[in-house]
């Protein structure tokens, strides 16, 4: 078995001698030198054949237990005799440990490094603190340098824009698609800015983007062989707006009786609740009705449920009906039946029964626009029975929104199995016979056609650019603000 010396075990590999170890309060403070062979010269690269002299120097290692380390190194000064060389002497370095101008290890600056790329500087050098790190705020950032920018743009090349200031100020971001690594950052999104990246690095020959106008006019300057767009592939809310507009509007034209007639009312005089009597709806129904207009009514559509107490509303007329009048009774008799609201609800209902102005139980509400689009947009066959049902039912009964899922259908079917060639008969289709909202969004396509049928025919997806945009946010925040465009672009890209 080997046995292992000091050396070995704090600085393996390294050709150092030490001498001398002490412990000093929390230092870890070690005497060692060079015994390796003579250094090369740094400009002319002769090796070294006398020694001029030797001082020491002081390095920051990595921490040992609960100690901090401190280097004392012996440095040897070597003579540079060759005469054409403008260097009289140089420095030994301690390859792995030293480097010029450095008072850290080679280790501890890695380590360093690693914790200003992931936090920054004052987050950072709190958490140097507790790791017995020598790392000050000013030192971590110093470590904070981007990387050079490759000659050539990858083959295929992910473009978004990111918000330094929501609204008012975006940056831009490129990805290697392949490799799922940021190449750049750039610190607008005008289009002069991206097609000058774009000409200065070529080689893109697929380039993933969304369709904000600044990228599609850089594209077009370029001109590479292909152009893709962000929705192939993905199940975003931008791919589900245009049907469920469609969705809305046709609820919205089924609705308009019901809304017109209680406006009509509210004209004559009657009060909301005399309104929502007569019409069997809830008082805030009629306010809704009264104070908004179809459209705004119909864009905070939401899904309503039943009142708690409208599937036990046939038993309580039953039983009020056979002489039980106490509400508190029929509240008791209710709870055995799995009623969960409370007492107030059956003794409002049953004081109503007794006036004589009771509302019959409520049906259903039809599925709201989101609802729908819901079951539109979902593969036919992961619809449940009761979801397959109420779709074949509003099928029925808005014949508008046949049009709507089956162009729905069809468009999704070409995402999903990459049919681009299918587009333009679809466009044709949607345009002819399809509600206003979807003949806008085919509109829309048809003005970036080929991006598009890219998008719906190459296997590539912006979906990796979009995360890396999630994790610039996050970096954003711990920093931007307090510092500059530089720094933020150096944590973009050394980030893993």
């Amino acid at each position: 078995m080997k046995t292992e010396t000091l050396e070995d075990v704090l600085f393996p590999g390294l050709h150092l001698t030490v001498r001398q170890v002490v412990a000093v309060d929390d230092d870890l403070i070690i005497d060692a030198a060079g015994c390796g062979p003579p250094g090369r010269c740094p400009q002319c690269e002769r090796p070294a054949t006398r020694v001029h002299s030797r001082y020491w120097r002081r390095i920051a290692g990595s921490p040992v237990g609960r100690h901090t380390m401190i280097v004392r190194l012996s440095v040897r000064r070597f003579f540079c005799d060759q005469r054409q060389c403008r260097r009289r002497t140089f420095a030994e370095q301690a390859e792995g440990l030293t480097e010029p101008r450095r008072r850290c290890s080679a280790a501890l600056r890695s380590a360093l490094k690693a914790v200003a790329v992931e936090l920054g500087g004052r987050p950072g050098q709190r958490l140097c603190a507790k790791l017995r790190l020598h790392g000050r705020r000013t030192a971590l950032l110093e470590q904070l340098t981007a990387p050079a920018v490759p000659d050539r743009a990858p083959r295929i090349l992910g473009i978004d824009e990111f918000a330094f200031r929501r609204g008012r100020t975006y940056g831009t971001v490129l990805v290697d698609i392949e490799t799922s690594r940021p190449v750049d950052v750039l610190p607008d999104r005008e289009t002069s800015t991206v097609a000058a990246w774009l000409s200065e690095q070529p080689g893109a020959e697929i380039v993933c983007r969304d369709r904000l106008m600044a990228f599609t006019k850089a594209s077009a300057r370029q001109s590479p062989t292909h152009w893709r767009w962000q929705i192939a592939g993905t199940s975003s809310r931008t791919s589900r707006q245009p049907w469920r507009r469609s969705v809305a509007d046709i609820v919205t034209a089924c609705d308009s009786p019901r809304h017109r007639e209680v406006n009509e009312l509210v004209a004559t005089g009657m009060s909301l609740s005399a309104i929502g009597r007569r019409l069997r709806l809830d008082r805030k129904t009629v306010r809704r009705y009264r104070n908004k207009d179809l459209d705004d009514l119909f864009a905070s559509a939401q899904d309503r449920g039943h009142g708690v107490l409208d599937p036990y509303i046939d038993h309580v007329q039953h039983r009020f009906k056979a002489g039980c009048t106490s509400s508190m009774q029929i509240y008791r008799e209710l709870l055995a039946l799995g009623y969960t609201g409370g007492y107030h609800v059956v003794n409002r209902y049953v004081m109503t029964t007794r006036k004589g102005i009771a509302v019959p139980a409520r049906t259903a509400p039809p599925p709201s626009p989101r609802t729908i689009t819901s079951w539109i947009m979902r593969p036919q066959g992961t619809l449940s029975p009761s979801d397959a049902a109420q779709l074949e039912a509003a099928r029925n009964a808005c014949p508008e929104i046949v049009s709507v899922c089956d162009l729905a259908r069809e468009f999704t079917d070409m995402l999903r199995h990459r049919r681009g060639h299918q587009l333009r008969s679809w466009i044709q289709k949607a345009e002819l016979s399809g509600p206003d909202a979807i003949g806008v969004f085919a509109d829309s396509i048809r003005q970036d056609l080929k991006a598009v049928t890219a998008g719906l025919t190459l296997p590539y997806s912006s979906g990796i650019v979009e995360g890396h945009v999630n994790r610039i946010k996050t970096i954003k925040r711990q920093m931007y603000g307090r510092a500059s465009f530089t720094l933020l672009r150096a944590r973009i890209l050394l980030q893993p």
